[in-house]
């Protein structure tokens, strides 16, 4: 073992004397070393005084890497190694307070002020109670475990549950269509006469597949304060809550050919209870995760997910396929899932705490920096008790909002109230001679979604291209250049950023008046897909992507022509499949086109178009004026400004002036 000075001595320090010399026998709190430092008082001369080092470990001296008279600073004492100690054993893996290798016990303190414990901090196991590692050790472990997943072909693939691979509800509106749906094929099956059978629940097809579990009342989280809360909470108490879980469609094909290429693991912001019950139902034979499950009991966070909790030292044969990159801070590893919304607008029923993600702004990038000390490890300097405090509160606060919200779920049923409005209205749709009960209802539930077959093709692909740059590597004469190690680090962005290479984006009423284009999420978003971004019209452009039509860039970049002028969605679906879109589809040549994206709603990533702020170039309607447009464009007409004040032969001479200034620059 290399062993340093302890960073709080008065440096700078100058060895007076080694007192233990090489192959000698040293025990914990045996001295090491003399040194002198200079003491300088707030009143009065500096004076020399004298201290000693002692050791904070058992075993043998094997050699001193400074000698009497040397004078160290503290950051060759950080740097450097003064003395090399055998010892017998390193206390690298702990359990319980227990080393696991030898038996010691590593919680005992004394004035030396350093604990065992801390020599194996890192927790990578899936239970909250597993064995501590130390650093050494977690390389060793993951060192092992790379050559058995090379072997077997195969990389790591972390896989998140809520509105990736599964959607919940508590709604027991569920439970009531589910009843109704199996009522219904019991009387089919019982009818000699398919006339005679009432109609069906519109949502019971989609919904033969859900499945349902309770947890205990500890499960569902913290009970409420005020009165009609206490009184639903006393209810929950006695009987739990009920759970209903939809898995996406094609999750038992796509877990089935993903666990021949990838160990799988689970890891949810859900509790332990609700993972395990989740994970019963979607791999009951335990043949795709086979017990990896990490949740927000063990993780150590509430609102982050850490790639470095599992994986500590190694995260180049790591995917991770999640609905939010903001909890990762968008990792490189991270394929981005376009979020399962089965139950409409119930969302992520195991983190309503965390922060809604605003249009187009969802979470600010991180520059490129080191990796993150994940947060269960313990920090240089001592949490204090107020700030462990603090924390347990926030804990606390967050298990609140998010039981209020499942508790509103439960009283207010949300399912129940969109399924009505989906019904036509009785009394000015339906004929006379109609009854209103013999209308035929709609289904608010649909079946239609894929996006695990795109997944299932990126992941492929992924690891194609990892075992493709391995094999290159291993041969003769890679082995003798130094070519870059494969890793998932730079194959998943150097996919990404292929989406859009070549294109040049100029954003029209997209970002906000207020900010700085570079430092927006779209810009940013743009630039990790492979597009460059420009503010003003040039010829480099090759795409004007609008949030509505009619701006000065708009209709200046149909003037010059040879420019795709699209909706936002364009990009949206672009981004969200990882496929450039035709933009055939979305050209906003027709006034009367929909801006909405055909594959994800803007509240996907964010929230509605409303709430989008316009560049300040772009035209401002307002009154009857706006809703004329605005209708005639709906209509499919193309609408009359009645602006007979402005001087458009001035207008265009500014325009056509600003561009060949811009064209000169370029």
């Amino acid at each position: 073992t290399h062993v340093n000075l302890p960073q709080h001595l008065p440096f700078p320090v100058t060895v007076v004397s080694i007192d233990a010399a090489p192959h000698s026998e040293v025990r914990r709190g045996t001295r090491l070393m003399t040194y002198s430092f200079m003491y300088v008082p707030l009143d009065g001369e500096p004076e020399m005084r004298f201290g000693t080092w002692e050791s904070a470990i058992d075993g043998e001296i094997q050699q001193w890497n400074v000698k009497k008279g040397d004078v160290i600073s503290q950051n060759i004492a950080k740097a450097r190694p003064v003395v090399v100690i055998h010892e017998p054993c390193k206390h690298g893996m702990q359990l319980g307070g227990l080393c696991v290798l030898c038996g010691k016990d590593m919680t005992v303190q004394d004035y030396l002020g350093f604990s065992d414990t801390s020599r194996a901090h890192i927790q990578m196991t899936h239970s909250a109670d597993g064995p501590t590692v130390s650093f050494e050790e977690a390389q060793r472990i993951e060192r092992e475990t790379a050559v058995q997943l090379i072997q077997a072909r195969k990389l790591s693939l972390i896989v998140d549950l809520d509105q990736t691979i599964v959607h919940a509800t508590v709604d027991p509106t569920v439970g009531e269509w589910i009843a109704e749906g199996e009522a219904w094929e019991a009387k089919r099956a019982e009818a000699t006469d398919d006339a005679s059978v009432e109609e069906c629940n519109p949502n019971w097809e989609a919904l033969k597949d859900v499945k349902k579990f309770r947890l205990s009342p500890e499960s569902f989280g913290i009970p409420s304060s005020n009165a009609k809360d206490k009184a639903r909470g006393r209810a929950l108490e006695n009987e739990g809550c009920l759970y209903y879980i939809k898995p996406r469609p094609g999750t038992a094909t796509f877990l089935q050919r993903m666990a021949a290429k990838y160990e799988m693991h689970v890891y949810t912001m859900g509790t332990r209870a609700y993972a395990e019950e989740v994970c019963a139902i979607i791999d009951s034979d335990g043949r795709a995760f086979g017990g990896r499950i990490l949740s927000r009991d063990e993780s150590g966070s509430m609102t982050q997910k850490s790639l470095q909790r599992l994986f500590p030292c190694d995260q180049s044969m790591v995917v991770i396929i999640d609905d939010r990159s903001d909890v990762w801070e968008w990792s490189p590893n991270l394929i981005k899932v376009v979020p399962y919304d089965f139950f409409v607008g119930i969302g992520d029923i195991n983190s309503a705490f965390l922060p809604k993600i605003q249009p187009l702004t969802l979470a600010k990038l991180p520059n490129p920096s080191p990796i993150k000390k994940p947060p269960d490890l313990p920090d240089d300097e001592p949490t204090t008790p107020e700030e462990t405090e603090k924390a347990q509160q926030e804990t606390k606060a967050m298990l609140a909002r998010n039981t209020k919200a499942l508790e509103a779920q439960v009283d207010e049923r949300p399912l129940a109230k969109k399924q009505e409005q989906l019904q036509p209205d009785k009394a000015g749709e339906a004929p006379d001679s109609v009854k209103p009960e013999k209308l035929p209802r709609k289904a608010l539930l649909k079946n239609d979604d894929n996006e695990l077959v795109r997944v299932e093709k990126l992941l492929n692909d992924v690891h194609a291209r990892f075992f493709a740059e391995y094999d290159k590597q291993q041969t003769v004469a890679s082995k003798k250049s130094r070519t870059r190690k494969a890793s998932i680090t730079h194959i998943i962005p150097q996919m990404r950023a292929s989406v859009l290479r070549g294109v040049t984006i100029l954003f029209s009423s997209v970002i906000p008046l207020d900010t700085v284009p570079e430092n927006t999420e779209v810009w940013k978003t743009a630039f990790m897909f492979g597009a460059r971004c420009v503010t003003e019209l040039s010829g480099q452009v090759t795409h004007v992507v609008a949030a509505k039509p009619g701006t000065v860039k708009v209709d200046a970049a149909r003037k010059r022509g040879g420019i795709k002028i699209v909706w936002l969605a364009w990009f949206l679906d672009s981004i969200a499949l990882w496929e450039r879109q035709d933009e055939r589809t979305y050209l906003l040549d027709d006034p009367g086109a929909t801006v909405s994206s055909p594959v994800m709603n803007t509240s996907q990533m964010g929230s509605s178009d409303a709430e989008l702020d316009f560049d300040s170039e772009d035209w401002e309607l307002e009154g009857s004026e706006t809703e004329s447009v605005a209708a005639t464009a709906v209509a499919g007409g193309v609408p009359q400004l009645q602006l007979d004040d402005i001087d458009w032969n001035d207008i265009n001479d500014e325009v056509d002036a600003a561009m060949n200034e811009s064209d000169d620059n370029d």
